[in-house]
């Protein structure tokens, strides 16, 4: 049942408030005190004067006098006046109640005031200008309850009941509309619909509900990229390693019917294929690592300006024949010492260099510069290639994820290299950007904790 949150707000909601209504109803009633009811209050007001314009009648007409007078005042079934002599003889008046002398000896008693199942008796004693002593008495019978309350309370009660009604009714419905779109969006991606989204684009609640809608979409969509990702990560292994293993099956095959050259021709490639599988194997174990945080390198003091001149050195060397150029003048950065792990940290260098000169082609020019700013070095390499489309920038360095899927075929890439290069940065609490340049080109940042020594001699790197 889908409402049944809505329920257990909306009932308590509007059950406490409707007790609250009548209780402060009940309250009002009762402020005047057991001998003060509010209705009675103009008949004991008026009281007195009715008592003694009984007794002027009296002496003017006697029983039957006061009897018209009586009956002219009385209302029925509202109230009924007699009038009696000191000793409680009855002068006039209508037939006595059963119960009703019990009433006025409890009144006699009780300050004038007696009550009874029937209704409540006043009565007011007096003497007249003769100096007679007289006893007058009134009824008032109970009218309904809500004829008790005064004035417009019970109209001011009905018309706040129905709005507090419909505002828990409102308030149930703000409250539990999110739920049930969270509700419904798990469902659906319990169901494989990894599209499904609890939030209301456009929405401009902001609450603690909203706030886990919110985290629930993000946590949608980690979920959803986690799965693209294992997705690409089973298509580009399953072909990596399909691939050497393929070329290295026709080499055993070539090797089994060749001569002997051919055959030690054959074994190397096998010998070649094998070292590139060890390889990719050894990538995505230390980007699985460094992801889950299991990698446990030793860690030194390390002078990160030769580090990086000795990646630049490599990516010249790599590059010689391609006539990319690539740009960096170590002698001219400031000396800094980091601490990490020397291997991991080339790797990481290394693979942004690489990247860089596959995107920049031929003639392509690299540029790389180090500075430190407030304790933290900044790395830039940037490139002269065409960029990284902007849809797809943050993704960069994601395991797996190649921006052009041709690459694989071409260069045999696994697209673990910018995905290593964020696991070591973040292992040596950095951090790594990327951004496109004008006109066109890419520049990759890596801000890593580090301090200035201009005479440090740590080990090798």
């Amino acid at each position: 049942m889908k409402s049944r949150l809505f329920w257990k707000i909306f009932l308590p909601f509007w059950i406490l408030q409707t007790g609250i209504m009548l209780f402060l109803a009940y309250q009002v009633h009762a402020s005047f005190g057991p001998d003060h009811p509010w209705w009675v209050q103009p008949e004991r007001r008026a009281l007195p004067v009715l008592a003694r314009t009984a007794a002027w009648r009296y002496s003017r007409g006697g029983a039957d006098g006061v009897r018209e007078f009586i009956q002219g005042i009385s209302m029925d079934r509202r109230a009924n006046y007699w009038l009696f002599d000191d000793q409680l003889h009855l002068i006039a008046g209508s037939v006595l109640p059963g119960d009703a002398m019990g009433g006025i000896q409890r009144a006699l008693k009780d300050g004038n005031f007696g009550d009874t199942r029937r209704g409540l008796y006043l009565l007011e004693r007096f003497t007249d200008h003769d100096g007679r002593p007289w006893i007058f008495v009134g009824e008032f019978l109970r009218p309904p309850l809500l004829q008790r309350l005064p004035g417009t309370l019970p109209w001011i009660i009905a018309v706040t009941s129905l709005l507090t009604s419909l505002l828990c009714a409102g308030l149930a419905q703000y409250l539990t509309q999110p739920v049930l779109r969270l509700r419904d969006a798990a469902s659906a991606i319990a169901g494989g619909n990894l599209e499904a989204r609890a939030g209301v684009k456009g929405s401009k609640r902001s609450d603690e509900i909203t706030d886990l809608v919110r985290d629930f979409d993000y946590m949608a969509n980690e979920i959803r990229d986690l799965v693209e990702s294992n997705r690409r990560m089973l298509m580009s292994v399953s072909h990596d390693l399909r691939s050497p293993i393929a070329r290295g099956r026709v080499a055993l095959s070539m090797a089994s019917s060749g001569n002997e050259d051919e055959r030690k021709e054959m074994l190397d490639r096998v010998e070649l294929e094998l070292l590139r599988l060890n390889g990719m194997i050894e990538r995505i174990l230390t980007v699985s690592r460094l992801a889950s945080g299991a990698y446990k390198p030793n860690t030194s003091a390390l002078c990160l300006n030769q580090v990086i001149g000795e990646a630049v050195e490599d990516a010249r060397f790599e590059t010689s024949q391609l006539n990319v150029e690539v740009n960096g003048t170590p002698e001219q950065w400031p000396s800094l010492k980091v601490i990490g792990e020397p291997n991991l940290l080339r790797s990481a260098f290394e693979n942004v260099l690489r990247n860089a000169v596959f995107y920049s082609g031929q003639n392509g020019k690299i540029e790389v510069n180090l500075s430190c700013s407030n304790g933290i070095a900044s790395v830039t390499v940037r490139d002269n290639g065409p960029g990284v489309p902007p849809e797809k920038l943050a993704k960069i360095f994601e395991a797996f994820y190649r921006v052009d899927d041709a690459r694989m075929v071409s260069t045999g890439g696994t697209g673990l290299g910018l995905s290593l290069v964020a696991g070591a940065v973040k292992f040596h609490k950095g951090k790594v950007t990327a951004r496109n340049l004008e006109p066109h080109g890419l520049e990759i940042l890596i801000e890593l904790p580090a301090s200035l020594a201009p005479e440090f001699e740590g080990p090798e790197a």
